[in-house]
């Protein structure tokens, strides 16, 4: 049985890789070599451990808006091109579908409303009729 102690958190490197990957993309500085590897760390993060990577991305990457948003859409979009990201990318969502192939739709639903953070959980909300459709809607299209 593991026993925490204190306020620490959890997963401290999947913690730093998204939050330098954040602080690369959103700059006015060009991407390069060091940067493009802070992005792979967070996908190889992903990768080992999809829903503890995507609330670490919502919490420091796409949670709060762009300080810069014309410079991080030119970084991102130099990013993506990168064939060994291109090439994470489509490991992470292939391992996604087999591995929730039925809740992956509900899974992004409550980490992108923050009903799940990656320190803790919120109080359990009723979901609306209004919710649930918007979970059926998604999952069809």
């Amino acid at each position: 049985m593991e026993i925490e102690l204190g306020p620490f958190p959890k997963y401290p490197s999947v913690r730093s890789n998204a939050f330098w990957s954040r602080l690369h993309i959103d700059t006015s500085l060009r991407i390069d070599d060091s940067d493009i590897e802070e992005y792979k760390a967070h996908l190889k993060d992903c990768n080992e451990n999809p829903t503890v990577g995507l609330l670490a991305k919502r919490k420091y990457i796409t949670r709060k808006p762009m300080e810069q948003p014309i410079f991080a859409k030119r970084n991102m979009h130099y990013l993506e091109k990168q064939p060994e990201i291109k090439k994470l990318k489509k490991a992470f969502e292939s391992k996604v579908n087999t591995l929730y192939p039925s809740t992956k739709h509900i899974r992004e639903y409550i980490i992108n409303e923050d009903r799940v953070l990656l320190d803790y959980v919120k109080r359990s909300q009723k979901y609306t009729s209004f919710d649930k459709l918007m979970i059926m809607l998604k999952k069809i299209i």
